[in-house]
């Protein structure tokens, strides 16, 4: 039989979806039931299998919907104006800004993509090299990268912006452009560098 959806459905199984992020990225995903998921929203726990039929399908919603907010950042910010450089400075602004107001999903999606089914897994890991394509392209932009380089280029980049979620508070000394700019001028300066010309081993 189908479901019934009420008015509120989509506010409701967003609530639902708030709720694991954090019970998720706090205790992990093996240790959170759907029981403690509804305890600490104060609903019952049938509610929250008249939304999702598994904590496995709630974690896919939420690194699915994670995953798309990064892209579409992402793709817009190579859609504005100016030189590589510009694009690169607001291409690392649009993660970090979802970084900071998103972390219980960022650190699920770094710890916890290992307990999606294979298809559920595969599906994020398409989106994840997407992602790291764009970065690699607007690397080579920058410098002489390699072609065999290119991949590992854009993941040592990410590598130094992604685990930020465990320790970078937004409303610290330092904002999330600011520190965007940073990474930035941190990780240019060394490829510049790295890949100039006569130097770079092929």
């Amino acid at each position: 039989m189908a479901r019934t959806r009420a008015d509120d459905y989509a506010e409701k199984r967003q609530g639902i979806c708030d709720g694991a992020a954090e019970l998720f990225a706090r205790r992990g995903f093996e240790a959170t039931s759907a029981a403690d998921i509804a305890d600490a929203g104060g609903f019952s726990k049938a509610l929250i299998y008249h939304y999702f039929d598994s904590k496995e399908e709630i974690l896919q919603e939420l690194l699915e919907a994670h995953m798309d907010r990064l892209l579409a950042a992402a793709e817009a910010a190579l859609r504005e104006p100016g030189d590589a450089r510009a694009r690169l400075r607001a291409f690392v602004r649009a993660h970090m800004r979802i970084y900071a107001t998103a972390r219980a999903r960022h650190v699920l999606l770094l710890n916890e993509l290992d307990a999606l089914p294979g298809k559920g897994r595969a599906a994020i890991v398409a989106k994840e090299r997407r992602l790291v394509a764009l970065a690699a392209a607007l690397f080579s932009e920058l410098a002489s990268v390699p072609a065999r380089l290119r991949t590992a280029v854009a993941m040592s980049f990410y590598g130094m912006i992604n685990w930020t979620c465990t320790w970078y508070r937004p409303d610290g000394a330092v904002g999330p452009e600011e520190f965007a700019d940073l990474a930035c001028d941190l990780f240019l300066n060394g490829l510049a560098g790295r890949f100039a010309a006569g130097t770079s081993r092929r």
